[in-house]
């Protein structure tokens, strides 16, 4: 079994000896691929979690959340084609940093109930 906490931290140390640019769409689209290749498991929860963590959007998907996580208030859609270089960096290093504290949380055979546990709970508080 793959361990997706080295990979994804390789990536981001070297994204082009995996053939990315380095930029947060890249690292999105290759992310994506991977729990693709997992059959849409290796994201389990990533979503619920990320919204827990922002304390809004659970209508949005994981790569805007990472977005909002990064570039928080005021809460609005910071779009991944108008980052400047600096706002790119910070953006795929906290797209990363998130990644890699998910798939620590989510670690074993419980993890993604809790999460999903969590996030009911949460969820039913109304955002």
């Amino acid at each position: 079994m793959t361990d997706y906490r080295k990979l994804f931290a390789d990536i981001q140390e070297r994204p082009n000896s995996y053939g990315l640019d380095g930029s947060y769409a890249q690292a999105v689209a290759f992310i994506m691929g991977c729990d693709a290749g997992n059959s849409w498991g290796l994201l389990t929860g990533f979503r619920e979690w990320l919204a827990m963590k922002v304390g809004h959007g659970t209508n949005l998907g994981w790569p805007a959340l990472v977005l909002r996580a990064a570039f928080p208030p005021p809460p609005v859609i910071v779009p991944a084609d108008t980052l400047d270089e600096t706002q790119e960096a910070h953006a795929v290093g906290t797209l990363f940093s998130l990644l890699d504290d998910f798939l620590e949380t989510r670690s074993g055979s419980s993890g993604p109930a809790l999460i999903f546990t969590e996030y009911a709970k949460w969820a039913g508080r109304g955002e």
